[in-house]
């Protein structure tokens, strides 16, 4: 196999002296400095064997240091070292041949004579590896990371082996099986398994926030053998916001789970948070609002790492910052006005995530009169771009939502319900546009008169949606991270009292 480093080893003629190795590199095509493995007066023959793990075991007979009885001795190469040499036998040996078998556990067989009379006798020893385990561990459950750029040892975790490892390696996951970061190490042969993570995934990005699943593997030392050691969560705060996510922060365990706005008739927005298990709860409430405002659940527009709010409210936009975890308020949380004029024309206003693929958050706006569609991006100013045109008429829509990303790929997607009841998605492309649609249900949704991307509400890592029918029934439609959405299931009654959800 091109680049491998495949171990060769020859039996020795019959005679004496040291015992010595080499390796051949199939790259480059030479052999190793040779290697010693035992300077001793080795007798007779040596045998070697190679698993399918890579690792090889050598055995030969050697005489003691009072030079009357031979001993046979065995070394292990595994994930590049020898283990030393260890006596597994003795008795005049004149013959040995070792095996192993898919796991690195060893059978030495050689003839032993007797000192007293000319008999021979076959001798047999079996090396087993101890049971890797852990004995001891510490591993933070939580990871805070504080909203700073640099967190060089946010989450140091240490485990403890009844035996030595070669090398290890910590996979961190996200709710939806896809790798974050992958952490290793080769301590040679120690005890300790130490690794430390700075939050950052495997591209360098800041980490969401939310659950990870953590699992850790190690090789034993001498064996050449991976072993699943243990597994587990912790949960990351003060990362990146995960879509539509607006509770916790860096001083409270986020939990990754998309909520849903409400607004009811005495002018009151409320979170209603997303649970994990498919379901909402109620959150925080803020007042002081017009019941006529257009609210859009967006994405960290000023790089603080909570989710902001767009509100329009007349003919302006502007981007509210409520922080992590904190219901906006009309009277008192920080805004910045993106537009004083232009927002009325638009009568779809929708965040289907990141669609250009440079961190930030976009808007999709339709024009009321022509059906015109634009994209409005997000920028390091903490504002939005000039509008960019992306479709000339979707007036045969009833409704256009940011949906997320559905199939896993890191950009926003939408959906988009016609006056024929036709559900069909939009895959973001990563450039600021989408790809041609896609039907994935008909006769849907007809009696829905608000549909919304919530993000995952489930626990399962992939974008859900949101549906209240006229009769005030709220709806959940689970993401099947292919780009469509399971059987609706009834969450909540009685909706129709909320003058808007967002």
């Amino acid at each position: 196999m091109p680049g491998r480093r495949t171990p060769r080893c020859r039996r020795r003629a019959t005679g004496s002296g040291a015992v010595r190795t080499t390796t051949f590199d199939n790259a480059s095509g030479t052999w190793s400095a040779p290697r010693t493995l035992s300077s001793g007066d080795a007798q007779y023959t040596s045998d070697a064997v190679i698993t399918p793990d890579g690792s090889v075991h050598v055995l030969w007979p050697e005489l003691d240091a009072d030079q009357q009885h031979e001993s046979v001795w065995e070394s292990t190469l595994a994930s590049g070292k020898w283990t030393s040499a260890r006596r597994v036998g003795g008795g005049r040996s004149v013959h040995v041949e070792i095996a192993a078998d898919a796991v690195g556990s060893a059978t030495a067989v050689w003839g032993a004579s007797s000192t007293v009379s000319s008999d021979t006798e076959v001798m047999a020893s079996t090396m087993t590896w101890p049971t890797l385990q852990v004995t001891e561990s510490t591993v933070p459950a939580k990871v805070f990371l504080n909203g700073t750029s640099s967190h060089s040892a946010a989450w140091k975790p240490s485990w403890t082996t009844n035996s030595p490892v070669a090398s290890w390696t910590v996979t961190l996951k996200d709710t939806a099986g896809r790798t974050v970061r992958t952490l290793t190490g080769n301590p040679g042969s120690a005890t300790t398994i130490a690794p430390v993570w700075n939050g950052r995934t495997s591209t360098a990005a800041i980490a969401d926030n939310g659950r990870l699943t953590w699992t850790l593997k190690a090789v034993q030392y001498g064996s050449g053998t991976a072993s699943t050691l243990q597994t587990g969560t912790i949960a990351v705060a003060g990362g990146r916001p995960a879509f539509r996510d607006f509770s916790g922060g860096a001083d409270i365990v986020s939990d990754g789970f998309g909520d849903l706005l409400r607004l009811d008739t005495s002018g009151r927005l409320q979170w209603l948070l997303g649970t994990g298990r498919g379901d909402l709860t109620g959150g925080e409430i803020g007042g002081g609002w017009s019941t006529s405002i257009k609210a859009v659940p967006f994405g960290d527009l000023n790089g603080d790492r909570c989710n902001d709010l767009l509100v329009r409210l007349g003919d302006a936009l502007r981007a509210y910052q409520p922080g992590c975890g904190n219901a906006p308020s009309a009277a008192s949380t920080p805004y910045n006005t993106v537009s004083s004029t232009g927002w009325k024309q638009y009568d779809i206003l929708t965040h289907p995530g990141d669609v250009t693929k440079d961190g930030r958050p976009d808007l999709i706006a339709r024009n009321s009169s022509t059906g015109a569609v634009y994209l409005y991006k997000g920028t390091s100013t903490g504002t939005l771009s000039a509008r960019v045109k992306l479709y000339a008429n979707w007036k045969t829509y009833r409704k256009v939502v940011g949906a997320g990303d559905l199939n896993g790929d890191g950009i926003g997607d939408l959906i988009a319900q016609d006056t024929s009841n036709n559900l069909y998605r939009y895959y973001g492309k990563g450039n600021g546009t989408f790809a041609g649609r896609v039907k994935i249900a008909s006769n849907w949704g007809g009696s829905y008169n608000v549909v919304a991307g919530v993000g995952d509400i489930t626990g399962d890592g992939t974008s859900d949606l949101i549906a209240r029918d006229t009769a005030g029934n709220l709806y959940r439609q689970s993401g099947d991270g292919k780009g469509s959405y399971g059987t609706r299931v009834k969450i909540g009654s009685g909706f129709n009292r909320a003058k808007g959800l967002f």
